[in-house]
């Protein structure tokens, strides 16, 4: 349940042209979900993060992201701070043409560090996803997800898992002509969240 971080990992294009490059993004992000333990607790976070990534062919790039928790609760309990931490490998598995979307393949793992209620809440996960999107005009790239998660969860000795397992929704890619890319992303399924982020190559 590491927190989330956006449509990292893209190439500068999806239909094969795109070539090697370093990418740097900031975001800022909401999540919600539920976690399973002796009982159901409630899990709100506000995170913001940075990301270091490199397409290194047309189809594969890697990235790694650090974040920090600056606000939320844990079953009612304010955070008092926390960190995040994840890795991920992205393969653009079907080039776009003019008729046809790209599909994008990414396996990530992450996890959580945060004070809440007078213990420390960690989250580890190991996470995959398929995004599917279109570019059009030359810079407006939407795109719908679905991410499978899993991995444990602990918080006062006690172990427990999302209630969920599974994220999925909506969300678009602004590219600028100055290498800038500005993008937002809401997943309402599942483990909810909301993803704004601005990022540019060199």
């Amino acid at each position: 349940m590491a927190p989330p971080v956006g449509p990292t990992g893209l190439p500068e294009t999806c239909d094969g042209s795109g070539a090697p490059a370093w990418q740097f993004s900031v975001a800022y992000a909401l999540m919600a979900t539920t976690i399973v333990m002796d009982e159901d607790i409630v899990v709100r976070e506000i995170v913001v993060s940075a990301t270091l990534g490199r397409t290194v062919t047309p189809r594969i790039g890697w990235s790694v992201t650090a974040g920090a928790i600056v606000d939320g609760t844990v079953d009612g309990e304010d955070i008092g701070g926390g960190a995040a931490l994840s890795g991920a490998v992205n393969y653009l598995a079907v080039y776009e043409t003019r008729r046809r979307p790209f599909v994008a393949l990414s396996a990530s793992l992450g996890t959580a560090l945060m004070r809440a209620g007078g213990g420390l809440y960690s989250a580890w996960d190991g996470r995959g996803g398929v995004m599917v999107g279109k570019t059009f005009g030359g810079f407006l790239v939407p795109y719908g997800t679905v991410r499978g998660f899993g991995g444990p969860v602990y918080w006062r000795g006690d172990a427990g898992g999302d209630r969920y397992h599974v994220t999925a929704g909506l969300g678009f890619v602004v590219r600028l002509r100055s290498r800038t890319t500005i993008s937002f992303e809401a997943l309402p399924l599942g483990e909810r969240s909301a993803t704004a982020a601005i990022g540019g190559r060199f």
